[in-house]
Protein backbone atom coordinates (compact mmCIF):
# COMPACT_ATOMS: atom_id res chain seq x y z
CA UNK A 1 0.00 0.00 0.00
CA UNK A 2 1.27 3.28 -0.81
CA UNK A 3 1.46 6.26 1.36
CA UNK A 4 -0.07 9.71 1.04
CA UNK A 5 2.00 12.23 -0.82
CA UNK A 6 3.77 8.71 -3.15
CA UNK A 7 2.98 8.26 -6.88
CA UNK A 8 1.24 5.64 -8.17
CA UNK A 9 2.93 4.55 -10.26
CA UNK A 10 5.07 5.86 -13.57
CA UNK A 11 3.31 8.70 -15.13
CA UNK A 12 0.44 8.52 -11.92
CA UNK A 13 -0.45 11.06 -10.10
CA UNK A 14 0.15 11.28 -6.18
CA UNK A 15 -2.38 9.67 -3.85
CA UNK A 16 -3.55 11.80 -1.37
CA UNK A 17 -3.94 11.26 2.50
CA UNK A 18 -7.72 11.06 2.40
CA UNK A 19 -7.59 8.18 -0.69
CA UNK A 20 -4.69 6.36 1.45
CA UNK A 21 -7.15 6.25 4.66
CA UNK A 22 -9.88 5.65 2.88
CA UNK A 23 -8.43 2.65 1.22
CA UNK A 24 -7.00 1.08 4.56
CA UNK A 25 -10.06 1.18 5.69
CA UNK A 26 -11.64 -0.56 3.25
CA UNK A 27 -9.21 -3.58 3.52
CA UNK A 28 -9.02 -3.97 7.62
CA UNK A 29 -11.45 -6.84 7.45
CA UNK A 30 -10.47 -9.09 4.70
CA UNK A 31 -8.90 -12.11 5.42
CA UNK A 32 -6.76 -14.20 3.21
CA UNK A 33 -7.82 -16.57 1.23
CA UNK A 34 -5.28 -19.79 1.23
CA UNK A 35 -5.31 -21.78 -1.67
CA UNK A 36 -5.82 -25.93 -1.35
CA UNK A 37 -3.37 -28.42 -1.67
CA UNK A 38 -4.14 -30.38 -4.80
CA UNK A 39 -3.97 -34.18 -3.64
CA UNK A 40 -2.90 -36.27 -6.27
CA UNK A 41 -4.05 -40.10 -5.86
CA UNK A 42 -0.01 -41.94 -5.49
CA UNK A 43 0.73 -45.05 -6.91
CA UNK A 44 1.90 -47.88 -4.79
CA UNK A 45 4.44 -50.57 -6.04
CA UNK A 46 2.00 -52.61 -7.63
CA UNK A 47 0.49 -49.60 -10.01
CA UNK A 48 -2.57 -49.45 -7.20
CA UNK A 49 -3.90 -46.49 -6.28
CA UNK A 50 -3.14 -45.50 -2.40
CA UNK A 51 -5.68 -43.27 -0.29
CA UNK A 52 -4.73 -39.90 0.61
CA UNK A 53 -3.29 -39.28 3.81
CA UNK A 54 -6.18 -39.10 6.63
CA UNK A 55 -8.63 -40.50 4.41
CA UNK A 56 -7.90 -43.77 5.64
CA UNK A 57 -8.08 -47.50 3.74
CA UNK A 58 -10.97 -48.09 1.46
CA UNK A 59 -12.78 -50.72 2.53
CA UNK A 60 -13.91 -52.89 -0.71
CA UNK A 61 -17.62 -52.65 -2.60
CA UNK A 62 -19.27 -56.02 -1.36
CA UNK A 63 -19.78 -58.45 -3.88
CA UNK A 64 -23.57 -58.70 -4.64
CA UNK A 65 -24.40 -62.10 -4.53
CA UNK A 66 -25.12 -64.19 -7.86
CA UNK A 67 -28.27 -65.11 -8.77
CA UNK A 68 -28.96 -68.26 -11.10
CA UNK A 69 -31.10 -67.59 -13.87
CA UNK A 70 -34.20 -69.13 -14.14
CA UNK A 71 -34.57 -71.35 -17.08
CA UNK A 72 -38.33 -71.49 -17.73
CA UNK A 73 -37.45 -73.24 -20.68
CA UNK A 74 -36.25 -76.40 -19.03
CA UNK A 75 -39.12 -76.09 -16.32
CA UNK A 76 -42.06 -76.64 -18.85
CA UNK A 77 -39.77 -79.24 -20.42
CA UNK A 78 -39.84 -81.52 -16.85
CA UNK A 79 -43.61 -80.66 -16.60
CA UNK A 80 -44.21 -82.26 -20.13
CA UNK A 81 -41.79 -85.01 -19.27
CA UNK A 82 -43.95 -85.84 -16.06
CA UNK A 83 -47.13 -85.73 -17.72
CA UNK A 84 -48.27 -88.13 -19.92
CA UNK A 85 -47.60 -88.04 -23.65
CA UNK A 86 -50.54 -87.83 -26.44
CA UNK A 87 -52.01 -90.78 -28.48
CA UNK A 88 -49.64 -91.06 -31.35
CA UNK A 89 -51.13 -92.42 -34.34
CA UNK A 90 -50.89 -96.42 -35.28
CA UNK A 91 -48.22 -96.96 -37.56
CA UNK A 92 -49.34 -98.68 -40.96
CA UNK A 93 -47.54 -102.12 -39.95
CA UNK A 94 -49.33 -102.57 -37.11
CA UNK A 95 -52.71 -101.22 -38.47
CA UNK A 96 -52.27 -104.05 -41.35
CA UNK A 97 -51.68 -106.32 -38.48
CA UNK A 98 -54.85 -105.62 -36.39
CA UNK A 99 -57.01 -105.32 -40.08
CA UNK A 100 -55.09 -108.57 -41.42
CA UNK A 101 -56.11 -110.36 -38.02
CA UNK A 102 -52.54 -111.02 -37.19
CA UNK A 103 -53.18 -109.23 -34.05
CA UNK A 104 -56.27 -110.03 -32.13
CA UNK A 105 -59.10 -107.70 -30.79
CA UNK A 106 -58.93 -107.85 -27.19
CA UNK A 107 -62.38 -106.29 -26.78
CA UNK A 108 -64.89 -103.74 -28.36
CA UNK A 109 -67.68 -101.18 -28.02
CA UNK A 110 -69.88 -99.29 -30.22
CA UNK A 111 -71.17 -95.95 -29.65
CA UNK A 112 -72.96 -96.34 -32.69
CA UNK A 113 -76.76 -94.43 -32.16
CA UNK A 114 -75.55 -92.96 -28.53
CA UNK A 115 -75.72 -88.76 -28.07
CA UNK A 116 -72.23 -87.26 -27.79
CA UNK A 117 -72.38 -87.34 -23.79
CA UNK A 118 -73.13 -90.59 -23.14
CA UNK A 119 -70.91 -91.74 -25.98
CA UNK A 120 -67.99 -90.13 -24.01
CA UNK A 121 -69.02 -91.58 -20.66
CA UNK A 122 -68.91 -94.93 -22.53
CA UNK A 123 -66.13 -94.58 -23.98
CA UNK A 124 -64.49 -93.51 -21.02
CA UNK A 125 -65.12 -96.07 -18.54
CA UNK A 126 -64.69 -99.06 -21.56
CA UNK A 127 -60.91 -97.93 -21.92
CA UNK A 128 -60.48 -97.46 -18.18
CA UNK A 129 -61.78 -100.80 -17.37
CA UNK A 130 -59.79 -102.53 -21.08
CA UNK A 131 -56.37 -101.20 -19.46
CA UNK A 132 -56.95 -102.45 -15.82
CA UNK A 133 -57.77 -105.53 -17.36
CA UNK A 134 -54.62 -105.63 -19.57
CA UNK A 135 -56.28 -105.65 -22.45
CA UNK A 136 -53.73 -104.00 -25.32
CA UNK A 137 -56.06 -103.69 -28.56
CA UNK A 138 -59.47 -102.71 -28.86
CA UNK A 139 -62.08 -101.40 -31.10
CA UNK A 140 -64.47 -98.50 -30.99
CA UNK A 141 -67.58 -98.61 -33.44
CA UNK A 142 -68.93 -94.96 -34.24
CA UNK A 143 -70.16 -95.36 -37.71
CA UNK A 144 -69.69 -93.12 -40.37
CA UNK A 145 -72.53 -90.54 -39.87
CA UNK A 146 -73.00 -89.81 -43.23
CA UNK A 147 -76.65 -89.42 -43.01
CA UNK A 148 -76.28 -87.61 -39.75
CA UNK A 149 -74.08 -85.14 -40.62
CA UNK A 150 -77.00 -83.69 -42.92
CA UNK A 151 -79.16 -83.73 -39.60
CA UNK A 152 -80.94 -80.55 -38.51
CA UNK A 153 -79.64 -77.18 -37.72
CA UNK A 154 -80.84 -77.43 -34.32
CA UNK A 155 -79.67 -80.27 -32.94
CA UNK A 156 -76.45 -79.48 -34.50
CA UNK A 157 -75.86 -76.65 -32.65
CA UNK A 158 -76.97 -78.47 -29.10
CA UNK A 159 -74.28 -81.00 -29.73
CA UNK A 160 -76.90 -83.65 -30.31
CA UNK A 161 -75.94 -85.15 -33.94
CA UNK A 162 -74.18 -88.61 -33.30
CA UNK A 163 -72.39 -90.54 -35.69
CA UNK A 164 -70.24 -87.97 -37.73
CA UNK A 165 -69.71 -85.97 -34.82
CA UNK A 166 -68.50 -89.51 -32.44
CA UNK A 167 -66.37 -89.75 -35.37
CA UNK A 168 -64.87 -86.52 -35.09
CA UNK A 169 -64.32 -86.29 -31.39
CA UNK A 170 -63.19 -89.62 -30.67
CA UNK A 171 -59.35 -88.74 -31.53
CA UNK A 172 -60.07 -85.62 -29.21
CA UNK A 173 -61.46 -87.26 -26.79
CA UNK A 174 -58.90 -90.00 -26.48
CA UNK A 175 -55.84 -87.56 -26.28
CA UNK A 176 -57.61 -85.91 -22.99
CA UNK A 177 -55.76 -86.07 -19.66
CA UNK A 178 -58.15 -88.45 -18.29
CA UNK A 179 -57.85 -91.06 -21.20
CA UNK A 180 -54.20 -90.11 -22.70
CA UNK A 181 -52.53 -91.76 -19.73
CA UNK A 182 -53.95 -95.00 -20.50
CA UNK A 183 -54.19 -94.81 -24.68
CA UNK A 184 -51.00 -95.23 -26.54
CA UNK A 185 -52.31 -94.97 -30.03
CA UNK A 186 -55.01 -95.09 -32.33
CA UNK A 187 -55.85 -95.14 -36.73
CA UNK A 188 -58.64 -95.83 -38.47
CA UNK A 189 -60.24 -99.14 -38.61
CA UNK A 190 -59.59 -101.64 -41.79
CA UNK A 191 -62.65 -102.03 -43.96
CA UNK A 192 -63.30 -105.94 -42.74
CA UNK A 193 -63.36 -104.01 -38.95
CA UNK A 194 -65.52 -100.88 -39.93
CA UNK A 195 -63.32 -99.19 -42.10
CA UNK A 196 -64.24 -94.98 -41.36
CA UNK A 197 -66.41 -95.56 -38.81
CA UNK A 198 -64.41 -97.38 -36.32
CA UNK A 199 -61.15 -97.00 -34.54
CA UNK A 200 -58.43 -99.54 -33.85
CA UNK A 201 -56.56 -98.17 -30.60
CA UNK A 202 -53.96 -99.15 -28.81
CA UNK A 203 -53.52 -99.38 -24.78
CA UNK A 204 -50.33 -98.57 -22.63
CA UNK A 205 -49.37 -101.42 -20.44
CA UNK A 206 -51.10 -101.43 -16.99
CA UNK A 207 -49.12 -101.93 -14.01
CA UNK A 208 -52.33 -103.02 -12.16
CA UNK A 209 -52.13 -106.16 -14.85
CA UNK A 210 -48.86 -107.16 -13.14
Amino acid sequence: MKKAGQSAGRGGRPITSDEASLWEHATRTLVRVKAKPRVTAALGPQGTEQSSPGTGPQKPKPRQPQTQPVRIGAQREAARAALPSAPEVLDRRQMRRIAAGKTDIDGHIDLHGLRQAEAHARLRAFLQSASAAGLKTVLVITGKGADADRGDALGGALGERQRGVLRRNVPLWLAQAELSHIVLSYAAAGTRHGGGGAFYVRLRKSTRSG
